[in-house]
């Protein structure tokens, strides 16, 4: 289940109406706000003065991060930047935080290609991810710039995509991507602890181009893309939707729609978003009877699970199902447990070749540098 201090930080920073007293507590976050960004203003400024100087590695590196906490869909970001550079023709790597993981303290390689060496526990769940998902090394380390020197000395050159790099000001990106989710735009947002940008919307002037992620309604993303050339500039921007593409078993291949097609579910999830989660559940035709959500990041206990499926089964549910961030972070599960795992992709306006366009305008001068 979600912590209690998740649920407060929701109710903080939501608008719903409220109480006397969680009123006052929005009024005392939104001067708690002003000092927060201030605060992150002048940590910048630094940088932004050029009294620090970003540290180049000798290869082309793609940065995707987000101004707000949680949920803006980066890590899809950088698995669709790897197979559009791959599909270049482009040799990529990708370097993580390692969020969560005990290898983050140092620099240590996740994947050389072929699958994680490390588990989550050790390199955090979304390097794990990425290292099942792409035939790409991966690397973590809270250094990104030690990091890229360690994963381009075991691994060979090859065109660098940071995750979570747009706080992280020490290393040079030739392609500076931000993701900005659509079902909270940054625009109706407010820094912590009032709402869950980590940054000040000033901070947009370092993007070189934006990625409108959570993106399904047209007239929104017109609108987004407006304010955008107002406040921010005329730069490539792109919109994309998460859609699940379908599901897979947990430890076998893809499930055909005629097996999912109507089945009754329990769904559960350790994400920012769990609403989400369950909407496109319901979009893929599940009938998901109950939605069980969990701490983001959470660690899935064999306890849990457990109660899980015996919930699961008093409700008539054919199956478990749960994301593929949260798939790696699942301890022993009952002999009889069948869990699905969804299959999550993301679907650009402009066709497939829309981000390998972007890519190619962001690198085409690499070589003169």
């Amino acid at each position: 289940m979600r912590s209690r201090a998740e649920g407060w930080f929701r109710e903080l920073t939501g608008g719903a109406p409220a109480s006397w007293w969680l009123r006052g507590l929005r009024g005392l976050a939104r001067a708690g706000s002003w000092l927060y960004g201030g605060g992150a203003y002048l940590a910048g400024l630094p940088w932004d003065l050029g009294l620090r100087t970003p540290r180049r590695l000798p290869v082309p590196v793609v940065g995707v991060g987000n101004l707000s906490v949680g949920g803006a869909g980066k890590t899809p970001l950088v698995a669709a930047v790897v197979r559009a550079l791959l599909d270049m023709g482009l040799p990529a790597g990708v370097l993580s935080r390692g969020y969560g993981g005990s290898a983050s303290r140092g620099v240590r390689v996740v994947s050389v290609g072929q699958g994680p060496v490390l588990d989550a526990a050790q390199a955090g769940d979304e390097p794990v991810l990425l290292a099942r998902q792409l035939p790409v090394p991966v690397a973590v380390g809270v250094d990104r710039l030690v990091a890229g020197r360690v994963l381009l000395a075991a691994c060979g050159p090859r065109v660098l995509v940071a995750d979570d790099l747009f706080q992280h000001r020490r290393l040079h990106r030739d392609l500076n991507l931000l993701a900005l989710p659509l079902d909270r735009p940054p625009w109706q947002d407010a820094p912590l602890p009032r709402g869950t940008l980590r940054e000040p919307l000033g901070a947009l002037r370092r993007a070189q181009a934006v990625v409108l992620t959570h993106a399904g309604d047209p007239e929104q993303v017109r609108r987004a893309r407006i304010w955008l050339r107002s406040h921010w500039g005329p730069g490539p921007v792109l919109a994309c939707r998460h859609r699940l593409a379908g599901l897979d078993e947990l430890e076998g291949g893809p499930l055909p729609a005629s097996e999912y097609a109507g089945a009754p579910v329990l769904a559960f999830c350790g994400l920012a978003r769990p609403e989400s989660f369950a909407a496109g559940l319901e979009e893929l035709g599940l009938d998901v009877r109950h939605l069980e959500p969990f701490a983001d990041h959470h660690r899935f206990t064999s306890s849990e699970l457990g109660a899980l499926w015996q919930q699961a089964r008093e409700l008539n549910c054919r199956a478990l199902v749960t994301s593929q961030k949260d798939a790696v972070r699942l301890g022993p599960l009952p002999a009889e447990a069948r869990v699905w795992v969804t299959r999550l992709e993301l679907e650009f306006q402009g066709g497939p070749g829309a981000l390998q366009r972007l890519l190619a305008w962001g690198l085409a001068g690499w070589e003169a540098r």
